[in-house]
């Protein structure tokens, strides 16, 4: 049984159509689920994951595999510790665009997709605890910039619920989190950086993005 799913798996890479290829791991990940193999419905639901941040553009086809994703996961018997604390994050906050799509007659329910960034903050901040009562030290910040880009993205949509006060907070966070670091990670740090200049450049864009991004101090 192990050995068919290796199989499978290797042929999903060689599909030309990754929206096929992700219904299929979901496929495969509750099959292996039914079959009592929790490591290798985990391998196919980060390899669905991997396959929809990496490949799939559109964004009809994003919301269309979130929702079956989500669907998978009630499903599942392992679905409450399928997934690791980064995992678990990136899966909520990507659900917030399915509260927000910017589309003509497009779904805008901003308070809804407010709450899958603040509940996605709460699971960075556990996964941070956890990385400093294994370690002794916190964890890289990316999980925190992240949802730092996903707040930025929804203020520039103009999504109300979005305010430059709840951004500030979320950078000064980043910012102590770094300065008790005693171990920095150059890749994290690269990324905040980017995140600040493209902040700044909005702010001196002047016009509607100036107004918006303006009361976020640096």
């Amino acid at each position: 049984m192990l050995s068919y799913f290796i199989r499978q798996s290797r042929l999903f890479h060689q599909f030309p159509h990754p929206e096929l290829a992700l219904r299929l791991y979901l496929q495969c990940a509750e099959s292996a689920n039914d079959c009592d193999l929790e490591p290798v419905a985990y391998d196919f639901f980060t390899k669905a994951f991997i396959l929809y941040e990496e490949e799939v553009a559109d964004s009809k086809a994003q919301v269309t595999a979130i929702h079956l994703i989500i669907g998978a996961l009630q499903r599942m018997n392992y679905s409450a510790k399928l997934l690791k604390k980064p995992d678990q994050c990136r899966a909520v906050y990507t659900c917030s665009h399915l509260f927000w799509v910017n589309e003509k007659d497009g779904i805008k329910d901003g308070e809804r997709a407010l709450l899958c960034l603040k509940r996605a903050l709460r699971i960075a901040n556990a996964a941070q605890q956890m990385a400093n009562a294994i370690n002794g030290t916190s964890g890289p910040v990316t999980l925190f910039v992240e949802i730092l880009n996903k707040y930025l993205y929804f203020l520039e949509k103009g999504n109300p619920q979005i305010t430059s006060a709840a951004i500030q907070g979320l950078v000064e966070l980043i910012t102590d989190e770094m300065k008790s670091d005693s171990t920095p990670d150059p890749a994290s740090d690269a990324f905040f950086a980017s995140t600040i200049r493209y902040i700044q450049f909005q702010k001196q864009k002047g016009g509607v993005m100036g107004e918006k991004f303006g009361p976020i101090k640096m």
